[in-house]
């Protein structure tokens, strides 16, 4: 008897299976084939995005090799192709080194240009940030006080890495402008930082020294420039010393005379 339940039991399950499944079995087998798509889409486009990566790794490998033995046309060629076609990562890394192959070159403008691009193009802050500074340095000649004082501001903050270059940048520019108080200020900030790199501390004290020196050579000129003022400004009518007594002796002269008379 109990036999008999059991098949009934069994024979019930099995016909409510059979009914689930006829209900639910497409939606869990389009489920099932989805899940299955997704993973042979994404193995497929994590295999297309390594063999670009690879791509782009061969390329920049190949630009940097022709750089390093002299071949700037090639590295240069080679570069600006994987700077239009390469994956992102790879963008930003051709356009700076190929702002390098510019400056070897001897072209600054085009540098210059390069180097902006990847400032614009980068992700990656550091990156950006680097590309920055260095079209600065690229374009230095042509550039005020104030343009690199502009562009080169922000990245004096405390957390960024360029803080100590960036503010060392902005204080030769106020020193080349003969704005001394400004450069001053930045040396000293940068000669008594303590995270300072010891090259940019080096640097900042010597600077230091060089505003001093120049401050000391520009003291004896300006009290020479008050003395001249000074003689500048006296009355015209007025004699000086050895005019005064040339001008007293011959009134004395002239005094005895009359008492002679």
């Amino acid at each position: 008897m109990v036999d008999i339940f059991e098949e009934v039991d069994e024979e019930l399950r099995r016909d409510k299976y059979q009914d689930l499944l006829r209900q639910w079995g497409p939606w869990a087998l389009g489920a099932a084939l989805a899940v299955i798509a997704g993973s042979v889409a994404w193995q497929s486009f994590d295999a297309w995005q390594t063999g670009g990566r690879q791509t782009a790794s061969d390329a920049f490998i190949a630009a940097m090799t022709h750089s390093e033995s002299g071949e700037l046309a090639l590295a240069a060629a080679g570069l600006e192709t994987l700077a239009e076609n390469g994956t992102p990562g790879y963008v930003s890394l051709a356009l700076i080194q190929r702002s390098n192959v510019a400056i070897e070159q001897g072209d600054n403008a085009a540098a210059t240009g390069f180097f902006e691009q990847a400032a614009a193009q980068a992700s990656d802050p550091l990156l950006r940030d680097m590309a920055e500074i260095r079209a600065v340095w690229a374009s230095w000649d042509s550039l005020s006080f104030s343009d690199i004082d502009l562009r080169l501001s922000r990245l004096v903050n405390a957390d960024s890495p360029y803080r100590h270059i960036a503010r060392e940048t902005i204080a030769a520019a106020a020193l080349r402008a003969d704005n001394i108080e400004r450069a001053r200020t930045q040396y000293q900030f940068l000669s008594f930082s303590s995270d300072a790199p010891a090259g940019v501390q080096r640097r900042a004290q010597e600077a230091m020294a060089l505003i001093a020196q120049r401050m000391a050579l520009a003291e004896p000129a300006a009290d020479e420039a008050t003395t001249d003022d000074a003689v500048t400004g006296a009355d015209p009518s007025a004699p000086v010393d050895g005019a005064a007594e040339t001008a007293a002796e011959e009134e004395t002269t002239d005094a005895g005379d009359s008492g002679d008379d």
